[in-house]
């Protein structure tokens, strides 16, 4: 069978149809209370039968190891280090077969969906803390950017990153044959039994590569042109043509957005701001387990959660609530951007301090301040984050702590 979906599609399209053809309400992954019936006593090696299984799978829907239907929870995490399972006083010498028989249905490849999500409410009270006033002025201001750069430094650049690019090779096809395996969990991937690649070697017709080119980058013919023939590798082209102009593209896009980054200038938009409001009318909905609870700080802040992307933000937002001199921070909402030419950028926070005088600071958290441990992508919005509010007049920068988000 040649699918034409991948895999994950498959299974899942698979899995329901199996589901659907055994009928009397079975489903994968999903423990009948009896399951745990041919469990053997270690004290007398007889199994526990099924009133006891029953007795067992009872305890673990109380505990939330299992909903009503028998279904597994994210509260099943035996992959945590010192997970254990709280089973009655009468079965816990059999703690070790009731925690391999509950993962004999757990899908090997299984994601763990924080199926609880939280809406945000919003905290009137914040539009009369007078340090959100202040810091929002001084921030919500729209603006627009103009760039400056050379044609022939850009054809010198972009030509020189096509010439030390990896070698363009054939185009391959990759045969994989793998088995399917269906268990008490689901429908899962088997062993590969096969794999083999095909070259694909010869060309008849070539592509027009100015036209994709000048679509792709929006420069002129003649920019191209002058591009391609100073690079070097043109003969590549043949070899694997949608490969070759692909990576061509990509590299003049990169090279144009380093001159276009590092001749960016801002300007304010008159009249067109971001209004305080939208922090009311843009509800925030997401999983309870990226949110964390502001203990502190509750009119300190525009939401009861803070939400978070990684571990360092997440330190961050515990930090902001526990430190008296912030008064106020926010994680700005997705619809607070700056506009780039690499797209919008969305910066992370917004605090105001008061130590011996106030500051209004825009922070943007990072797991690392090397530029080389980042993508590059990243590291060029935030350059036009800096040139953004640069002409605002607000503090921003990048930092990796808290520390570093409080200080100037």
């Amino acid at each position: 069978m040649i699918a034409s979906e991948s895999f994950e599609q498959y299974a899942a399209g698979l899995q329901v149809e199996l589901e659907k053809e055994i009928g009397g309400g079975f489903k994968f992954g999903r423990l009948p209370d009896i399951a745990f019936a041919k469990l053997l006593f270690p004290e007398t090696d007889q199994p526990i039968g099924q009133e006891a299984s029953k007795r067992i799978w009872q305890a673990l829907v109380d505990d939330g190891y299992l909903n009503e239907h028998g279904d597994l929870t994210d509260n099943f995490t035996p992959h945590q280090k010192g997970f254990q399972l709280r089973l009655p006083p009468e079965f816990q010498s059999l703690e070790p077969s009731v925690l391999e028989e509950m993962k004999r249905y757990t899908f090997r490849d299984r994601v763990i969906d924080a199926r609880e999500r939280r809406k945000l409410r919003f905290n009137k009270r914040i539009e009369l803390n007078e340090d959100f006033k202040a810091l929002w002025e001084r921030i919500n201001k729209k603006t627009r950017y103009s760039v400056e750069f050379s044609t022939d430094e850009l054809i010198a650049k972009a030509a020189e990153k096509i010439r030390n690019m990896d070698p363009i090779q054939p185009l391959r096809i990759l045969v994989d044959k793998q088995d399917l395996e269906i268990t008490l969990a689901g429908v899962e991937r088997g062993r590969v039994s096969d794999s083999r690649t095909v070259f694909v070697r010869a060309h008849k017709r070539l592509p027009d590569i100015l036209a994709f080119l000048q679509r792709e980058t929006e420069l002129t013919r003649a920019t191209l042109v002058e591009i391609l023939k100073r690079c070097g590798r043109l003969k590549e082209f043949t070899v694997n043509p949608q490969a070759f102009m692909t990576e061509v593209a990509k590299l003049i896009k990169a090279a144009l957005h380093e001159l276009v980054v590092d001749g960016i200038k801002y300007e304010q938009i008159d009249g067109e701001v971001y209004e305080m409001r939208l922090f009311e009318e843009y509800e925030l909905e997401t999983y309870l387990s990226r949110l964390y609870e502001v203990q502190h700080s509750r009119n300190a802040t525009p939401y009861d959660y803070v939400p978070y992307d990684s571990e360092v933000e997440l330190k961050i937002a515990q930090g902001l609530d526990e430190n008296e001199k912030v008064r106020f921070f926010c994680k700005l909402p997705s619809w607070f951007v700056v506009p780039t030419p690499l797209g919008d950028y969305n910066p992370d926070w917004a605090v105001v301090t008061e130590n011996d005088r106030k500051l209004y600071l825009v922070r943007e958290t990072k797991d690392t301040k090397d530029r080389g441990k980042r993508r590059e992508v990243e590291n060029r919005k935030i350059d036009c984050g800096r040139a953004h509010f640069a002409a605002l007049g607000v503090n921003f920068k990048v930092a990796t702590n808290i520390h570093e988000v409080l200080g100037e």
